[in-house]
């Protein structure tokens, strides 16, 4: 099977990569970043050493091809194979549209009845399904039968950890540090066509239950941590958990968000509150120090109405339950500037102009003058008189 993965980073490589040459297919990462692209094209391998405690393995990649997103061959590349995945951050799949838009339409006047599936595997909720509402405003009414037949937008939920930080083992600036721990679930029903065997891949027919739970599981913890530990200037998600008052903090807000699932979905408690007990100690993995900066980045995209940090809010306002630790996780996201994300400083910039309560009504859509809102002011306040310092910094 031949397959097309967008983003040369260290999840399409250290994870969605590895797994398809390992699963025996035949590859091509594509990426903005030439750099990358003449690297891969240049080593031709690279390695991935999988850590965990008291595990390590290095395992060796190769076999793959790499090509530019603008190139040209880009189109034919597309029309032929039969899965693409994604991992390029939620925020650019509008940017990959118009390309993913043309390839098809070039596949269909091919009259190619070859089933395409596309797996975007992002961290945003239904991932796929909005990449696919994108695409069918892009491409032409009289194509769209086609597409319902022909084209998968498969959602899926994926899990693991691999830090933007420089390999030590290897002299091959491509070979990552990743997680041992993954998970990747998609849906059964958005297949077209037979569902291709990868390993490490897990098919489910309930799959909104599983991205909730890690969204508003391990996201929501691992925004928090970042957040917090942010505000102590601390440099990477090790040193933000090892601080007993932010781990408190972030698995009371992780517990607060999973009785919300457990009500939901009727998860079983004991279970998901282990399952947020594994979470926090892979935060604690010494070999992977993931920096905040990475994890804390786009934060208007994590406090939309539908993310990790205001959704498990909204949740528990529903079912009457608490969210005090769920109000400190956003109050330190709203209070988080670095002048490196455009996002942080977009935020800024609403505050000055607006104030504080409209901006984050604006961009969480929470009620103007809901109790939640004046709650996250208030933390707002209290984390601002603290550390403003730090603010500008």
């Amino acid at each position: 099977m031949k397959v097309l993965h967008f983003g040369a980073g260290n999840i399409g490589r250290g994870f969605i990569g590895k797994t398809m040459l390992q699963s025996g297919f035949d590859l091509t990462f594509t990426d903005i970043n030439q750099n990358l692209i003449d690297a891969l094209n240049y080593y031709k391998k690279y390695k991935v050493k999988l850590v965990g405690y008291n595990y390590e393995k290095i395992i060796d990649i190769n076999n793959f091809q790499a090509v530019n997103l603008n190139n040209p061959e880009i189109l034919n590349i597309i029309s032929n194979v039969s899965l693409i995945t994604t991992a390029i951050g939620a925020i650019s799949l509008n940017k990959i549209a118009l390309i993913l838009a043309k390839g098809i339409i070039l596949k269909i006047k091919l009259k190619s009845k070859t089933p395409l599936n596309i797996i975007a595997c992002e961290n945003k909720i239904q991932a796929s399904s909005y990449l696919r509402d994108i695409i069918f405003k892009i491409i032409p009414i009289k194509y769209h039968e086609y597409l319902n037949e022909n084209i998968g937008f498969v959602n899926c939920s994926i899990d693991t950890i691999i830090p933007s930080i420089s390999s030590s083992f290897e002299k091959n600036t491509l070979s990552l540090i990743a997680e041992n721990f993954k998970e990747w679930i998609v849906d059964k029903k958005q297949f077209k066509g037979t569902i291709p065997k990868i390993i490490d891949m897990t098919i489910s027919n309930n799959l909104k239950s599983f991205i909730d739970r890690k969204i508003l599981t391990l996201n929501t913890g691992h925004a928090i941590t970042a957040y917090l530990g942010w505000i102590k200037n601390y440099i990477n998600i090790y040193e933000s958990i090892k601080d007993q008052d932010i781990k408190n903090i972030v698995k009371n807000a992780m517990q607060e968000s999973g009785l919300t699932l457990i009500k939901k979905y009727n998860f079983n408690q004991q279970n998901h509150f282990s399952y947020i007990d594994k979470i926090l100690t892979r935060f604690q993995n010494p070999f992977l120090l993931d920096k905040i900066e990475r994890i804390a980045r786009n934060p208007l995209q994590k406090l939309a109405k539908n993310e990790r940090l205001i959704k498990p809010l909204l949740l528990a306002k529903k079912y009457n339950l608490s969210y005090f630790n769920l109000i400190k996780g956003i109050a330190a996201a709203l209070y988080y500037r670095n002048k490196n994300d455009l996002e942080s400083m977009k935020i800024d910039n609403l505050i000055k102009t607006l104030g504080i309560k409209k901006t984050l009504s604006q961009i969480s859509h929470l009620q103007l003058d809901s109790q939640e809102i004046n709650l996250i002011i208030s933390e707002y306040t209290s984390i601002n008189e603290i550390f403003s310092k730090k603010l500008y910094n």
